[in-house]
């Protein structure tokens, strides 16, 4: 595979089942209609059923475009990341279906926004990054099927940046409602730490620990995270609001003119996702293993490898589970991770 994964090495995928977060735009778009054209069924994770259908009906038409003889599978689900209670409900639907998930790409994200919470508490970017995807994935996992099924994670060369503190704490990534009020004048730990570029690659040094802790519990699934490159999508939209006018403007320009185009940047992830040569005994890359473009291993950075950060991680988000979904819904991804056959 190397550097040169294109979509033309797409396999045929007739029978296989795809679930796409974020697939109705840039790089999620792409992937969701790439999986399509290899008669791939595709199911869109989207925010609400307006865009999905709207990314549906766009899809349909494009691979009408590029010649498709075949009727599209497509279907889709609401999902909201920055609300734990609506993860957990779609990925209990998704369940409840019976339906296998052949293939689980996290690809939906949100990047250097102005400091806010999620729904739940959570600094946003941690929230929708990481702790959104963190919860469907756990919930999911029964109907991925073991021994063949993946789960693809997609991280950024980002999560070299916070090299300079890891992983926060707790307070730095969630904000109690039953916790008091800041005295006046004063900002909770969460916000006063924040930076929008910081606090962005800290949440995508999470989905590398992530991938990588999960491929080590469970064996008989492939996980992997991939870093797209540097695309020129919608995930630029928030640098304006953060950073102010000029700022936005400059790198809308940069991304313009030096910035992979979205298909580009699916790429990576549809290596991840399709390419043959991990089905092989022993595949061409082990589980946990991090992709650059396009389709290429190499290192992740070094607290993204480190075993204690990885179950720190998990730690901090069991305990976000339990302080957001309850009891219950932490006993059912424990039942979840043991059940690895």
């Amino acid at each position: 595979m190397g550097n040169g994964f294109s979509t033309q090495d797409i396999p045929n995928l007739d029978g296989k089942t795809y679930l796409v977060t974020g697939a109705n735009t840039g790089i999620g778009y792409q992937t969701a209609l790439y999986l399509a054209k290899n008669k791939g069924k595709v199911i869109l994770a989207c925010r609400s059923a307006e865009k999905a259908t709207a990314a549906i009906n766009a899809i349909r038409t494009e691979l009408k475009t590029l010649g498709a003889e075949h009727d599209a599978q497509l279907d889709f689900i609401e999902l909201d990341l920055g609300s734990l209670s609506q993860v957990a409900s779609a990925a209990r639907s998704v369940v409840a279906k019976g339906e296998k998930i052949d293939v689980l790409v996290n690809n939906a994200g949100i990047m250097m926004c102005p400091y806010r919470l999620t729904q739940d508490g959570l600094e946003s970017q941690f929230g929708t990054n990481h702790m959104g995807h963190f919860v469907f994935t756990m919930l999911v996992l029964p109907v991925i099927p073991k021994k063949t099924g993946r789960i693809v994670n997609l991280s950024s060369l980002a999560h070299f940046y916070p090299y300079s503190f890891g992983l926060g704490t707790l307070e730095q990534v969630f904000v109690d409602p039953a916790a008091p009020e800041p005295a006046d004048g004063a900002k909770h730990p969460s916000e006063a730490i924040y930076t929008p570029t910081g606090s962005y690659g800290a949440s995508k040094l999470c989905n590398v620990l992530f991938t990588k802790y999960l491929a080590a519990k469970q064996p008989h699934l492939r996980v992997y995270a991939v870093h797209p490159g540097y695309v020129n999508t919608e995930l630029q939209r928030n640098i304006k609001d953060a950073y102010g006018g000029i700022v936005g403007v400059a790198a809308n320009a940069v991304s313009s003119i030096i910035a992979k185009r979205p298909v580009d940047g699916a790429r990576t992830t549809l290596a991840a996702a399709t390419s043959p040569l991990l089905d092989q005994d022993p595949p061409m890359a082990p589980s946990g293993s991090y992709f650059v473009p396009y389709g290429k291993v190499t290192e992740a950075s070094a607290f993204a490898k480190d075993t204690a950060l990885q179950q720190r991680l998990w730690e901090m988000s069991v305990e976000i589970v339990r302080k957001a979904l309850g009891e219950e819904t932490v006993k059912e991804i424990e039942r979840n991770v043991a059940q690895t056959e």
